[in-house]
């Protein structure tokens, strides 16, 4: 350094850089010596230095160790349970919500959708009228067990129908028995013929029983298929209201005139809406004391004199205390009955025999001929204030009847029905067939008169085949239910009684499901084309947008 100083040769004045790199340069060399040069020895200058650069070097700052992320397999795990147990609660929803509809499908059967093409599950509105009017407890019940009942074809019409009526009166209840595990039940209605498959209707009045042939009828197609017919509705309405009626009407049925017909179907149609019926012999009985109406079908043979006058006498007996009636059905081919009719024009009523309407024109008269006549009926009585009309009252073969006045000695009469003035009568000549007298005629009349208190009637119908099974007992035709509130007013029978439930047939295992336009709306387009589709979309998104963020 002296030496530098006199040549007049300023030292350097070294940096911290070129300190430190003196300093990093000379332990590099030290550790690494070349092969044949001794290591250098530590001193402690050396020492010392290397403990002073330790200190003066910049201390780094200690990294914190990052937390590890979580296993992705950890997450979807989660998220599998999470979906599992989401899949096990819909299914447990699900089949929750098919035990609730079911139990609510047992309490509320109304809740069930009827889609028979006959509506046969359906109660009509007569029938559902007698349900909500009964008052007095009502037992139905169905003689087989109760799995049995509701899975046969058939018979779970009969359940289904019952349930209805139960659930709309508290006061009617349905019950069901096996007659093989219950014997001695049976033996308590030996007179009924009660066996598997009765329906028994009972109330503290009076009990009914319907058997097989009240419930269904069979019939032969054209082509020689059996087919099986529902009479259930009308049926169970028809027990229900009569075990509950106060009083039943007694209708007689005279069987001393060779009766020209069977009004088998008319005495069913009566006992189906609260009437009691039986057979007596006029010729050789009394009219029974509490008869109230009295029918002649069709006599081929006179009545006697004596006949005549217990005629008289059932009309005019003033101690009877309910309304009376006397009903007789004629036919165009019948043979004279002078007395009859002589006894019928003392009432105003004049039967031509004889003679029978017939249509000129095809829009008044059903297919199967011009004597098959559409009529009118009359207006100047009301059967029935509840009655809607009696819309294509049929009258085959019908003879004309003549007012001969409109009152006379206390009696009025009146037109019950009259053919369309297109009508004509034909008495067998070509003459009335050459020329036809055109005109409105009456083809049933009824004379009334007051006896004390009550009121005794007389019915002329031309038509004794109005009263057959194809029309009576065919929805299509009204002549059910004019037939029942005739022999209603005639005799008496009014207020909640005077239900009429007509004898009429449903066919059973149709094929075909009936749909209301609505309702296939609503079910096809709603629920199947709109709703469940939503549904499933959205619970799919949902799943896809979890799945996304594992």
């Amino acid at each position: 350094m002296d030496h530098e100083k006199k040549n007049g040769v300023q030292p350097e004045e070294e940096t911290p850089a070129a300190m430190n790199e003196a300093v990093t340069e000379e332990p590099a060399a030290a550790s690494a010596p070349e092969q044949g040069e001794e290591a250098p020895v530590l001193t402690e200058e050396i020492v010392e230095e290397t403990a002073v650069e330790e200190q003066a070097a910049p201390v780094e700052p200690i990294q914190k160790k990052k937390p590890k992320k979580p296993k992705k397999d950890s997450r979807k795990g989660k998220f599998r349970g999470i979906s599992f147990a989401f899949t096990a609660g819909l299914i447990v929803l699900i089949v929750l919500l098919n035990v609730v509809v079911s139990i609510l499908g047992e309490r509320y059967p109304s809740m069930n959708l009827d889609l028979t093409t006959g509506k046969v599950n359906t109660l009509s509105e007569s029938a559902a009228q007698v349900a909500s009017n009964v008052q007095t407890p009502t037992t139905i019940t169905i003689m087989a067990g109760e799995d049995i009942a509701r899975s046969d074809t058939n018979y779970q019409q009969v359940s289904i129908l019952a349930d209805k009526m139960a659930e709309r009166n508290s006061n009617i209840t349905v019950a069901y028995l096996e007659l093989d595990k219950n014997p001695a039940f049976a033996s308590q209605y030996q007179d009924e013929n009660i066996t598997t498959g009765s329906v028994l209707v009972e109330t503290e009045k009076r009990h009914r029983v319907l058997n097989y042939g009240d419930l269904f009828s069979t019939q032969y197609s054209m082509d020689g298929s059996m087919v099986t017919y529902s009479k259930v509705d009308s049926a169970l309405a028809s027990a229900v209201s009569s075990v509950n009626a106060d009083t039943l009407p007694l209708a007689v049925f005279d069987g001393s005139h060779s009766e020209a017909v069977d009004l088998a179907v008319y005495r069913t149609l009566l006992e189906g809406n609260n009437f009691e019926t039986q057979d007596f012999q006029l010729l050789t009985e009394e009219i029974p004391e509490n008869a109230q109406l009295l029918v002649l079908g069709t006599p081929t043979t006179d009545c006697t004199p004596d006949e005549i006058e217990k005629l008289e006498a059932f009309l005019n007996d003033e101690t009877r205390g309910t309304d009376r009636s006397l009903l007789v059905t004629f036919h165009p081919n019948q043979a004279a009955l002078p007395n009859l009719t002589a006894f019928l024009k003392e009432w105003g009523l004049d039967v031509q025999q004889a003679t029978e309407v017939v249509e000129s024109d095809a829009n008044s008269y059903i297919p199967s001929g011009p004597g098959n006549i559409l009529v009118n009926i009359g207006s100047d009585v009301v059967l029935n204030s509840n009655a809607q009309g009696y819309n294509l009252v049929v009258m085959p073969q019908s003879s004309p009847i003549n007012l001969l006045f409109d009152e006379r000695n206390g009696i009025t009469t009146h037109s019950l029905a009259t053919s369309n003035s297109t009508s004509y009568l034909f008495d067998g000549t070509q003459e009335s067939f050459d020329n036809p007298q055109m005109g409105s005629y009456n083809v049933a009349a009824m004379a009334q008169k007051q006896v004390g208190q009550n009121t005794a009637n007389v019915v002329a119908i031309g038509s004794t085949f109005m009263f057959d099974d194809g029309i009576l007992n065919v929805n299509t035709y009204g002549n059910g239910s004019f037939v029942t509130d005739l022999s209603r007013y005639v005799t008496g029978v009014t207020g909640s009684e005077a239900v009429s439930m007509e004898n009429a047939q449903v066919r059973t295992a149709e094929l075909d499901i009936s749909m209301s336009l609505l309702n296939v709306t609503l079910l096809g387009l709603g629920v199947f084309t709109i709703l469940l589709p939503l549904c499933v979309a959205v619970i799919g998104l949902v799943i896809y947008i979890r799945r996304r963020r594992l």
